[in-house]
């Protein structure tokens, strides 16, 4: 395994490293990296903007808007914040299909804390907690036969920003009996007294997972950064992918679901699907576009649209959503 610690804290260029080891490096060789932000929020690849985001607040505290390219909610990241990427062998007609809960993922990062003193579990579809309180949230995306798992640890983060600029889902939260995102987090630098800074925690924990990885240093050369830039200011630093297009449509469904929230836009004409955009907080791996390709051209009808995602594993698209929910969201 390669470890490889950026030296930037633009967040674009971090998820542009990410993609560019994806296409890149040696397919067999996991890679994990630490790194650090500047003051932003990061949304997931199907979700849209103005719906997670205050931006009006965002741009008055200066806080960057990035897009990722894996599925899952809004992320606040700041310099308090830890962020980490796995990148690993995938192969979907392995049993790697089989594999894809974060809470595997997460438990290098869950035991590394546990060595810590910190009582960290992995919950949920994608969260470390911390005695009942969230600490990390993961997602993932999957790449020419490479997978990437990527989280954050609350470590010092400034919460009340947090606040301030993501919207609260009124269903997420009265499902855990919480009256705000606020509620439902916590910093990590509550464990320690005397407190130690981000840079301290980060050396401490890294000593307790690379241990463990056994992972040799890797440090990006010019022709690697020289790529990850094009990689960046083509892809995660385009306004065109930060902000996406509003879809038109003639249809219009939103549910959410115990694995996520999913919303459909359909343009239907005469009965059939001329275009259709899947958007959520959802947590699959492959690019949903393939799955919206599946449904253009077709009937917008119970059966028909039943028989066509009978044949498709739907959690390499939608991680836990369920054929039943996709259809009930699709009428």
């Amino acid at each position: 395994m390669f470890y490889i610690e950026p030296k930037s804290t633009d967040i674009a260029f971090n998820l542009a490293a990410e993609e560019y080891i994806m296409r890149n490096f040696p397919e067999t060789e996991p890679v994990f990296m630490f790194w650090r932000t500047e003051k932003c929020v990061i949304i997931g690849r199907y979700q849209i903007a103005a719906a997670e985001i205050d931006l009006q607040a965002a741009h008055s505290l200066g806080i960057q808007i990035i897009r990722r390219s894996s599925g899952g909610g809004a992320v606040f990241s700041d310099p308090g914040n830890i962020m980490h990427s796995l990148i690993t062998p995938f192969h979907q007609s392995s049993d790697d299909a089989k594999n894809i809960e974060r809470e595997q993922s997460a438990g290098p990062i869950a035991r590394a804390l546990n060595k810590m003193g910190i009582n960290a579990i992995a919950e949920g579809r994608n969260d470390i907690l911390a005695d009942g309180k969230k600490i990390s949230g993961y997602a993932q995306y999957a790449l020419k036969n490479r997978l990437c798992t990527h989280g954050s640890l609350l470590y010092n983060a400034d919460l009340d920003l947090l606040e301030k600029v993501l919207k609260t889902d009124p269903e997420k939260i009265s499902s855990k009996a919480l009256k705000s995102v606020r509620a439902r987090v916590m910093n990590l630098c509550e464990y320690f007294d005397p407190p130690i800074t981000a840079a301290v925690f980060l050396e401490r924990l890294k000593l307790c997972l690379l241990n463990e990885m056994n992972a040799e240093y890797y440090e990006f050369t010019e022709k690697d950064i020289k790529e990850i830039n094009r990689i960046r200011s083509e892809k995660y630093a385009n306004p065109e992918w930060i902000t996406g297009n509003t879809p038109r449509f003639s249809f219009h469904n939103s549910k959410r679901f115990a694995a996520g929230k999913i919303e459909i836009f359909l343009d239907v004409e005469h009965g059939i699907i001329k275009a259709c955009q899947i958007f959520g907080d959802f947590l699959g791996v492959f690019p949903v576009g393939e799955l919206e390709e599946k449904l253009i051209s077709r009937p917008h009808d119970f059966g028909a649209l039943s028989e066509i995602l009978t044949k498709i594993d739907l959690r390499f698209y939608l991680g836990g959503i369920k054929l039943e929910e996709l259809l009930e969201c699709l009428f």
